[in-house]
């Protein structure tokens, strides 16, 4: 298992995404699952934007590895995946503030004075490779863990990611499973895995 990612920076107790579609009970178990974004070796030329459970996230490839960060500047919360990569720096399109591979900044542009770069941090998450895909966890009770699945000839990453993650759910009602499923679903559909049979996201094991 790689792992790519900055400390994690907790998101305050109780919190809930802006308009949540999940109910209250629901979202803080789900948080606590892992979930794939993207493809290992997608190039991620500039910041990408992906919704993981209502949360819209930016995903970037720093030179030392794989980033996942609130798609939102602590600036003035405009979203990060507009901004580009410089060298060893995220810098946001709007006010040119510059963030380091640990989510802190480094650099506050002049016309922000009195403003200083300690004042500004991204809240950061986990990064893990695994099967080709590269997991995050919103709510990162130990930031290394995941199901573990060795690897065999022949194996997908579709097949992988799938056998993890009906893994890690194991504990939860059906109703969530139902509902980490077809989030699931969602986010594979975006990574442009087609065609993906109903039977292998069905929430038996």
């Amino acid at each position: 298992m790689t792992v790519e990612a900055a400390l994690p920076r907790p998101l305050p107790e109780g919190f809930l995404p802006s308009g949540c579609s999940y109910a209250q009970q629901d979202w803080p178990v789900l948080a606590r699952q892992w979930f794939p974004l993207v493809r290992a070796d997608d190039p991620l030329a500039k910041p990408r934007q992906v919704v993981l459970l209502n949360l819209r996230l930016a995903v970037y490839r720093m030179p030392d590895g794989m980033r996942i960060g609130r798609d939102m500047c602590p600036h003035r919360g405009l979203p990060l995946s507009s901004g580009r990569i410089e060298g060893e720096e995220l810098v946001c399109a709007y006010h040119g503030l510059r963030f380091g591979s640990d989510g802190q900044c480094r650099l506050v542009p002049e016309k922000l004075a009195p403003k200083t770069a300690d004042c500004f941090r991204i809240t950061a998450f986990p990064a893990v490779e695994r099967h080709g895909l590269i997991w995050t966890c919103l709510i990162p009770e130990d930031e290394t863990w995941m199901p573990s699945i060795p690897s065999s000839e022949g194996t997908s990453p579709l097949d992988g990611a799938v056998s993890i993650f009906k893994l890690s759910i194991g504990p939860l009602s059906d109703s969530q499973k139902e509902l980490a499923l077809n989030e699931l679903h969602r986010l594979l559909k975006e990574m442009a895995f087609g065609g993906i049979p109903n039977s292998l996201l069905s929430s038996g094991t």
